[in-house]
C-alpha cells in the first residue's frame, strides 16, 4: 500500500512540475505577444539630431520563424534567396526612405566637353541635364547609421537586469533625405 502512495505521490509531483513549466511557457509567450501589440500600436518615432539630421527609433517585434514565414512571406522569401538558414536569423531590419532636394538655376554648371549639357554637384547629390538628347543622370548618396540596444525589464539603483526589448536608433546622414519607415523585427527560435 504505501508502495502505490509513494508512486502516486512521485507521479503527482511530476504532474505539477511539468503544469507549472508550461503555465511559465504560456506566460512568456503571452508577454511577447502582448509587447507585439503594444509595439505595432505605436507610432514611430522621428526627431533631428545636429539640426539637420533625421532620426527614428523604433521598437523590436519578436516574431518566432513559423509567425515570419506567415506574416511576412515576402522577407522570409527574400532570407531563404540570401540562403540564410532560419537557426542562424537574429533579426530582420527594413527602411524606406525618400530624397527632395531643390536644385535652383544659379547652382547649374555647363560641362565643358558637352555644352548642352547642365551639371549640379553637391555633397549628397550628382546631376547632369542634357537639352540635346533629352535626358537626366541623377546619382542620390547616402549613408545610415543604425544602433540596436537592449531595453531592461528591471533597475534597482546602478543595477539593471533581464531583457524588456530592443530597440533600433537609425540615423540618416543625408539632410534632403527622409526616413519614410522603419521596421525591426527579432526574430526568437
Amino acid at each position: 500500500m504505501k508502495k502505490w502512495l509513494f508512486i502516486g505521490l512521485v507521479a503527482l509531483v511530476s504532474v505539477t512540475i511539468g503544469l507549472i513549466k508550461y503555465n511559465r511557457k504560456l506566460q512568456k509567450e503571452c508577454e511577447r505577444q502582448s509587447g507585439n501589440i503594444a509595439i505595432l500600436m505605436k507610432d514611430i518615432k522621428s526627431y533631428k539630431i545636429r539640426d539637420s539630421l533625421n532620426a527614428v527609433s523604433v521598437s523590436a517585434l519578436n516574431l518566432t520563424i513559423d509567425e515570419l514565414k506567415e506574416y511576412r512571406a515576402d522577407d522570409a522569401q527574400t532570407i531563404k534567396e540570401l540562403g540564410i538558414k532560419n537557426k542562424h536569423l537574429e533579426a530582420l531590419v527594413k527602411t524606406g526612405i525618400h530624397s527632395t532636394e531643390t536644385i535652383y538655376a544659379d547652382r547649374w554648371h555647363p560641362l565643358p566637353d558637352r555644352p548642352d549639357c547642365l551639371e549640379v554637384n553637391s555633397k549628397w547629390s550628382h546631376v547632369i541635364a542634357c537639352f540635346k538628347d533629352s535626358t537626366v543622370y541623377y546619382n542620390i548618396r547616402d549613408s545610415l547609421a543604425a544602433a540596436v540596444h537592449r531595453i531592461p525589464k528591471r533597475k534597482f539603483l546602478w543595477w539593471s537586469w533581464g531583457t524588456k526589448g530592443y530597440k533600433l536608433e537609425l540615423v540618416n546622414f543625408n539632410p534632403n533625405t527622409k526616413i519614410d519607415y522603419n521596421e525591426f523585427i527579432k526574430v526568437s527560435k
